[in-house]
């Protein structure tokens, strides 16, 4: 090969591959399975806390949303809310809003509805590329689609319940043997 071919083999190739400045997360509804998720506790621009004891510093192009729209929203606001973000390098380069934080007297719940696209195994894929793990012991009906009820442990980062669209209307729970 000549020397200038593989120069042009070796742009292309770099052109190819993905770079610092590509999107940190793709908006498009394909799935985001996130590295961490829990319940913000703190947040600045510089820093936040997960379930107030685990701290991660936050890149200067931090692309914060909500999973129902996927519009950028105020990092301030993520305060109290369950979220699922996604990391590079130690750095929360992008976080999804999932809901806010309801107590009912010390049980802890997050709502979440969304259009269920698949399950596969104990993970459930929206339409909006949210994806949440089924809690051990549910089991939902087969080949299950459209509309979705979900409450999520917001700390066992499961799902522990949840109601499907109308044609099924199945409500699914944890088998208590």
């Amino acid at each position: 090969m000549t020397k200038r071919l593989l120069v042009v083999m070796a742009v292309l190739l770099g052109a190819c591959s993905s770079s610092p400045s590509a999107p940190a997360v793709a908006l498009d509804g394909s799935p985001r399975v996130p590295d961490i998720e829990g319940v913000v506790t703190s947040v600045s621009r510089e820093r936040l806390s997960l379930d107030g004891d685990r701290k991660y510093p936050v890149d200067d192009d931090l692309i914060a949303f909500s999973t129902y729209n996927r519009r950028a929203v105020a990092l301030a606001g993520a305060k109290g809310k369950y979220v699922h973000i996604g990391l590079r390098d130690g750095e929360v380069v992008w976080l999804g809003q999932i809901g806010v934080v309801q107590v009912e007297d010390t049980k802890r719940t997050v709502v979440y509805q969304g259009n269920l696209k698949s399950v596969s195994g104990r993970r459930m894929t929206f339409a909006d590329g949210t994806v949440l793990r089924l809690a051990q012991g549910l089991t939902p009906p087969a080949d299950v689609r459209g509309s979705t009820l979900v409450v999520i442990d917001p700390d066992r980062h499961v799902v522990q319940g949840a109601t499907f669209a109308p044609a099924a209307t199945t409500t699914t729970r944890p088998d208590k043997s």
